[in-house]
């Protein structure tokens, strides 16, 4: 056996391999392929290395932009190099995350500069819009305060003017159902002289021709006025007033009404406001006559429906009602039935009442709302324009006193009669039309819609569900609550008796909706609607 000493190794018989060239520490690691060195001296540039890297398949896609992204995965790359020892793997894969870290960081930081740029620019917009807003609002509001200080000017002239004259403010004296208006409160007169803007042309000035009428009552025929014609009227009224102080425009027209009353329409709103004046009023009435007088204006309104088991002729009732609906006494100053009772059916348990309110606001809640009438909940409208038919030729736009006809005609038939001697009711025939189909009281008559289109066109306040008052929302225009022609289906109610009365016979005599027209709202005397 070969002795085994320091410097002789073993022979195992194997030829042992000589490196062609010593190995330094600069030239390779510990254990791991050598590096030549001209091929570390060769990447001294970018360039340089972006080669090397995309040669060696570390770098991909060739050509493309380096990102942090790329760079993370080439590093990884490099990690699996074969003769990579572990600490230098873990320590390449250890920042190609931090490379990834940085690539979070780096694409927040770009966001967040984004968002700060655009909030900069937004915040600056929007400090420039406020700035031209203020500019424009200090500018308006410097207008309106000047024509304001104009308008005080103006006022205080006319208020000093009113005082020199004997005037009193219209705020103050106004006809009106609350003396207690608060300061600033546009009265129901001045509202009419000036409506709000939205309102139609034609009913603004209609309404502005009423604030200015006033009806007087209390001039009997055998009086010295009583004799005197609607021109004498004017001259004689205009020169009581001159004496009793006006001045300025006056008078500018007096009709004598149907029923007595004289309508006085004065010339300008000073005039007006001045006769609206309690004592200039009595002044007025005493230089006319003892029993002369300004009437109350009301208002007239149809509660459809009304339990027949009400007395409006009962005051106790009328009471309740007041009541009931909390409404102030003496609101309601009379009520009766549209129809006579006399024509009601046998079997009719409701009817419809017409109510005459001297409060407008109090009518108004009243067709808002409705009201309770012998513990039913009753729809409630006011009286609208209709056409005028004569009861006796059953014609248009004239009564039947002054009807120039000399026998009557029947309004079921058309026959030579009067409607209450009818011998054929169910007959049926309209005089206008000259048709079967219906009577000439029918309300689905064509003749009779459209005699309401034209009344509707010189009347544009029926086409407001609510009485204009000193409340802008009270001009606005609107549907009713029901459709006034089923309200009063004459085909339904009138012409179709279908049903068996208890005795199992037919009514023999139908009851006709307009037998009382005249009588109830088509005359604007009798329903206390004075004005225009």
């Amino acid at each position: 056996m070969a002795s085994l000493t320091r410097g002789n190794p073993i022979d195992t018989g194997q030829k042992k391999q000589v490196d062609p060239k010593p190995n330094t520490r600069q030239e390779t690691r510990r254990t791991g392929t050598l590096i030549a060195t001209e091929s570390v001296e060769e990447i001294k540039s970018a360039e340089g290395a972006r080669r090397y890297l995309e040669k060696g398949l570390y770098l991909c896609p060739q050509g493309e932009p380096i990102t942090p992204t790329s760079l993370k995965y080439c590093l990884h790359q490099i990690s699996k190099m074969p003769g990579i020892t572990v600490p230098i793997g873990k320590a390449v894969r250890a920042a190609a995350l931090l490379v990834e870290e940085f690539e979070e960081y780096a694409i927040a930081e770009t966001i967040r500069e984004t968002v700060n740029t655009q909030l900069s620019s937004l915040t600056e917009d929007f400090q420039l819009m406020a700035t031209n807003i203020k500019e424009q609002i200090d500018e308006r509001i410097g207008e309106r305060l000047t024509d304001l200080d104009k308008y005080t000017t103006r006022m205080d002239k006319v208020i000093k003017k009113m005082e020199t004259n004997n005037v009193p403010p219209p705020q103050n004296t106004t006809h009106s159902a609350h003396p207690d208006r608060p300061h600033g409160h546009r009265s129901y007169a001045e509202t009419l002289i000036s409506p709000p803007r939205h309102v139609d042309p034609r009913l603004a000035a209609k309404e502005g021709i009423r604030a200015r009428q006033f009806m007087l009552e209390g001039v009997t025929k055998d009086s010295k006025h009583g004799e005197m014609n609607n021109a004498q009227l004017k001259t004689d009224f205009s020169g009581i007033l001159r004496e009793l102080g006006l001045e300025g425009k006056g008078i500018r027209a007096v009709n004598r009404q149907r029923l007595g009353g004289l309508l006085i329409e004065m010339e300008s709103d000073h005039a007006t406001a001045w006769l609206r004046g309690e004592d200039n009023a009595k002044e007025f009435c005493g230089k006319v006559g003892p029993d002369a007088k300004f009437r109350t204006r009301t208002y007239n309104l149809i509660a459809y429906n009304v339990p027949i088991t009400l007395d409006p002729q009962n005051e106790k009732h009328l009471e309740e009602i007041h009541e009931v609906n909390q409404i102030e006494k003496e609101s309601i100053t009379k009520a009766r039935w549209v129809k006579p009772i006399a024509r009601r059916s046998p079997n009719q348990r409701s009817a419809h009442l017409i109510l005459t309110f001297t409060d407008i606001n109090t009518a108004n809640r009243a067709l808002t709302n409705g009201l309770l009438i012998c513990h039913s909940k009753v729809k409630v409208d006011k009286v609208k324009k209709e056409p005028i038919r004569c009861l006796k030729c059953q014609r248009w736009n004239h009564y039947a006193k002054d009807c120039p006809a000399e026998e009557d005609t029947c309004s079921n038939c058309a026959g030579p009669h009067r409607s209450s001697q009818c011998p054929n009711p169910l007959k049926r025939r309209c005089v206008s039309c000259n048709t079967d189909e219906h009577a000439s009281w029918s309300r689905e008559c064509p003749t009779f819609l459209k005699k309401i289109d034209d009344c509707n066109s010189k009347h544009p306040e029926n086409a407001l569900p609510l009485i204009p008052s000193d409340e802008p929302w009270t001009w606005n225009r609107g549907e009713s609550r029901l459709d006034y022609n089923t309200r009063f289906n004459a085909r339904e109610f009138y012409t179709k008796w279908d049903f068996e009365p208890p005795n199992g016979r037919r009514s023999p005599n139908p009851p006709n909706p307009t037998a009382t027209k005249s009588l109830n709202w088509a005359d604007s005397n009798y329903n206390d609607d004075f004005y225009v």
